[in-house]
């Protein structure tokens, strides 16, 4: 569930959502694992933040990366899977006097 972009479903459409991604963008970041969940024998949820940076490959531009993410977990054939994932970012609405969306 990117922002400006439609959310991807379907194993399909994650790798031509994430090909598109690291296409244009290199990640540098480390996760933290903020909080998990069971919430029944088959549904839990994790929460993490993500912080580090991004550098845009066409430009060579970078700039902080600071995100926060919800990743809800289904158990199928006794292993856990993503069945739900959605982020937000955490850096400044305003940085450089430039309010971001």
């Amino acid at each position: 569930m990117p922002p400006h972009f439609s959310a991807s479903a379907g194993t399909q459409a994650l790798l031509e959502s994430y090909t598109r991604i690291f296409a244009s963008v290199q990640l540098v970041i480390s996760f933290e694992i903020e909080e998990v969940v069971v919430m029944s024998p088959d549904w839990g949820f994790a929460r993490t933040t993500a912080e580090g940076t991004k550098t845009m490959l066409a430009t060579q531009e970078s700039e902080p990366h600071a995100n926060q993410e919800l990743f809800i977990m289904k158990k199928e054939d006794g292993n856990w899977k993503i069945a739900r994932y959605a982020f937000s970012t955490m850096k400044p609405l305003v940085q450089n006097g430039i309010q971001r969306s």
